[in-house]
């Protein structure tokens, strides 16, 4: 919660001119000092008008530089008589008041509010509801915050877990592939050693009618192997 609303809910203890008593007019037996002092006033939290609920969720993006979004969000609007707090801060900031001290300033701006016939309350009441709007939208904003973390981090869970099991699967489908090859090259070493036996076999078959040089039958592996010599 803001500070003004937590002013607001122990009471608000407006340092003004009391509209009935000008500053300038000293009261019996006070020092001159004293009597130009602002008097205090107390404005009791409940003469505070109230607000409407806070939103459980904003729109409004979070990047919002203008705030007035979210007050129109919140569905307030300036009073009816035109003295919300931006038209007061804008008399407060005023070049004839600006330099002045805060007692001064206060002083010349309730003395308007009340030719105006407007109340300061109303005014403390606007910028109440506003302060109440910008503690929903945090407030909103850090739901928002945490419902996409949450959502995000288990996303994120999901795919580290997909990424394992697909790297799982990569991995067993590569051992699968070298196994494979592994295997074949056993299988044709193995048939190599087969192959020269019965091509041995042959050979010495042959050689009973076929000299050494002219025996066809070749033993060796294909890649070593001399083509046959053609016959005669």
């Amino acid at each position: 919660m803001g500070k003004l609303s937590d002013f607001v809910s122990k009471g608000v203890r407006l340092i003004v001119v009391d509209p009935e008593s000008p500053a300038s007019e000293a009261h019996a037996g006070e020092p001159p000092a004293a009597a130009r002092a602002p008097r205090p006033r107390e404005i009791p939290a409940e003469e505070i008008a109230s607000s409407p609920p806070p939103p459980a969720r904003s729109d409004v993006a979070m990047e919002i530089e203008d705030f007035g979004a979210v007050y129109d969000e919140a569905g307030l609007s300036i009073p009816d008589h035109g003295y919300g707090v931006d038209k007061v801060a804008e008399m407060l900031q005023g070049k004839r008041l600006s330099s002045l001290s805060r007692e001064v300033r206060a002083t010349a701006v309730m003395a308007a509010l009340e030719a105006a016939q407007v109340d300061v309350k109303d005014v403390i009441a606007d910028a109440v509801r506003r302060d109440k709007a910008l503690d929903a939208f945090e407030a909103a904003k850090e739901r928002e915050l945490h419902d996409l973390r949450a959502k995000n981090e288990s996303r994120v869970r999901e795919l580290r877990q997909e990424m394992e099991t697909l790297l799982t699967k990569i991995n067993a489908e590569i051992e699968r592939l070298k196994a494979s090859a592994e295997g074949a090259e056993k299988a044709f070493a193995q048939l190599q050693i087969r192959k020269r036996r019965e091509e041995e076999r042959l050979h010495e078959v042959v050689a009973n009618f076929v000299e050494a040089p002219d025996n066809p039958i070749t033993t060796g592996s294909l890649s070593g192997s001399t083509p046959p010599k053609p016959s005669a």
